[in-house]
C-alpha cells in the first residue's frame, strides 16, 4: 500500500511541477521592457564618441622620472629643443615627475627611436600607455 501511495504522490508532484513551470514560462514571455526616450540617443552618442576618440594600447618613451621638478623641466625643455616634431608631456605622480614622449603602436616602432634618444637621455625606457589613434607615430 505504501508503494502505491508514494507513487501516486510522486505523480501528483510531477504534474504540479510541470503545471507550475508551464505557468512561469507563460509569465516570462509576457515581460516587456520600457526604455526611456533619451536612453537610445545617449547610447548612440556614447558609441559615436568612442569610435572617433578610440584609445589603443601602445607605447611611449619615458625619458626621466625624478622628484625634482627643475630636473623634469630641464629634461622636457632639452627634449623639445632636440625633437620639436615629437609630442611630449609631463605627469606628476606624487612624489615623482615623469616626462613621456612619442606615441608608438608596437615595439618595433619605438625601438629605433629609443636607441637614438638614449644618446641624450640614457635613462629612457619604453612604457605601455593608452594612446589616442591620431597620436600614433611611425618613425
Amino acid at each position: 500500500m505504501k508503494d502505491i501511495k508514494t507513487v501516486s504522490i510522486h505523480k501528483i508532484a510531477l504534474v504540479l511541477l510541470f503545471a507550475l513551470s508551464t505557468l512561469s514560462m507563460s509569465y516570462a514571455q509576457g515581460v516587456t521592457v520600457v526604455e526611456h526616450d533619451g536612453i537610445q540617443s545617449l547610447l548612440s552618442t556614447y558609441i559615436n564618441h568612442h569610435k572617433t576618440h578610440a584609445m589603443v594600447k601602445g607605447y611611449r618613451v619615458q625619458i626621466i622620472t625624478t622628484d625634482d621638478r627643475r630636473k623634469m623641466e630641464n629634461a622636457l625643455y632639452k627634449f623639445r629643443q632636440l625633437y620639436p616634431e615629437i609630442q611630449s608631456d609631463w605627469e606628476h605622480k606624487v612624489p615623482y615627475y615623469q616626462v613621456k614622449v612619442g606615441a608608438f603602436k608596437d615595439k618595433l616602432d619605438y625601438q629605433g627611436f629609443l636607441i637614438e634618444i638614449k644618446k641624450d637621455f640614457p635613462g629612457a625606457i619604453p612604457i605601455v600607455a593608452d594612446i589616442r589613434k591620431e597620436e600614433l607615430l611611425s618613425l
